[in-house]
């Protein structure tokens, strides 16, 4: 039997430390799991690694948990809609890792799939 993909923001909060690297889906806000990030607003949960297309949309999004100092690094395709997120980077306050998103997609593909690497 299929294990059920949808858990609750609990469930999925739970498994959230501190350290870890933590990939989300959305674009410029649209689609990210704000649920989960306004949750993780919430907790003492820091030095994460985040990894998305991009860091959000102005205010919305995993800029929101830049701005409280619970990202140390981000990996993304563009940064350019968040100015704090640039801002932190210019201040090395955060750590950013821009890839194309393409390239960005597969690493996230042949990751899940557990492969060793892959050429672009």
């Amino acid at each position: 039997m299929p294990k059920n993909k949808v858990v609750s923001l609990e469930e999925a909060m739970s498994h959230i430390q501190s350290g870890m690297t933590v990939a989300v889906g959305g674009f410029l806000s649209q689609g990210d799991p704000l649920t989960l990030i306004h949750g993780l607003k919430e907790t003492d949960v820091k030095d994460l690694t985040m990894i998305s297309c991009t860091g959000g949309f102005r205010d919305r999004g995993i800029v929101e948990l830049v701005k409280l100092g619970k990202v140390r690094r981000l990996i993304a395709s563009h940064i350019g809609t968040t100015p704090d997120v640039v801002k932190a980077f210019h201040s090395g306050e955060l750590e950013v890792q821009l890839v194309p998103q393409g390239t960005l997609a597969e690493q996230m593909r042949s990751g899940g799939a557990g492969l060793g690497g892959f050429l672009t």
